[in-house]
Parts: C-alpha cells; sequence; structure tokens
C-alpha cells in the first residue's frame, strides 16, 4: 500500500486554492532530449532537440532572456512549430549556463495543466 499525504497543502496566498486544484488535475508532460545549440541561429538560445517520449512532439526550445525588473512569463509550447519557449530574468542562471555549456547533456521537461492555466517547464541533466 502507498503512502498518502494527510497533511494540508501550505498557504501562500490568495491563489493557493487555484494552484492546488490545477496541480492535482492532470495535465499534459512534453520531454525534450537536447542535442545542440542551433548553428543557424548563433544570436539565439535555440536549443535542437528531439521528442524524448512516445506522446512528445516538442523538437526544439528557444530561451529568452527577459530584462532584470520584468515580470519573467510562463512557458508555453508552440504546436505549430513544435518550439518550447522558456524566459529566463538571469543570464547566469545555473540552470542556463550549464545548458549553454553541454547541452546535449539535457532533458527539457514541460508540464501543462490539464485546464492551461498553468504551466512549468524545468531542465534536467540525464546521465
Amino acid at each position: 500500500m502507498s503512502p498518502t499525504r494527510t497533511a494540508p497543502v501550505p498557504e501562500r496566498g490568495p491563489e493557493t486554492p487555484a494552484a492546488a486544484k490545477a496541480l492535482k488535475a492532470s495535465g499534459t508532460v512534453e520531454v525534450l532530449r537536447i542535442k545542440r545549440r542551433s548553428r543557424k541561429h548563433p544570436e539565439l538560445l535555440l536549443f535542437k532537440g528531439a521528442p524524448a517520449s512516445k506522446r512528445s512532439t516538442v523538437k526544439s526550445a528557444l530561451v529568452t532572456l527577459v530584462p532584470s525588473g520584468k515580470k519573467v512569463p510562463t512557458p508555453y509550447l508552440d504546436p505549430e512549430n513544435n518550439r518550447l519557449h522558456v524566459f529566463y530574468d538571469d543570464p547566469e542562471h545555473k540552470e542556463l549556463v550549464a545548458l549553454i555549456a553541454e547541452p546535449g547533456a539535457f532533458l527539457w521537461y514541460f508540464w501543462k495543466s490539464f485546464d492551461g492555466s498553468q504551466s512549468h517547464a524545468w531542465p534536467l541533466r540525464a546521465n
């Protein structure tokens, strides 16, 4: 028998009930196996790859740097181009620095709630 969580979700503000509801609901996950940085567009933080799961369709990720002080947009998937759009406000963010240094070592996960109200993207070192 698997353990169950009996503790309540901690309160973090007025958005907590909606956030907790969205997180408890099912959603979709895309997984991108990053192969390399784009040679065609070296001025962009564009990473090429391939879907890393049977149901994934994503083939690239574009990282956009947001100026300090501006709100960082939520990540989204462009289904027309099969491209994940991710935003950072710090060019020295440890995940971003590691990704640029060794792109082939990463998988990029993208989760979107069933109702589309929330999304999250994160790179994970595969090896």
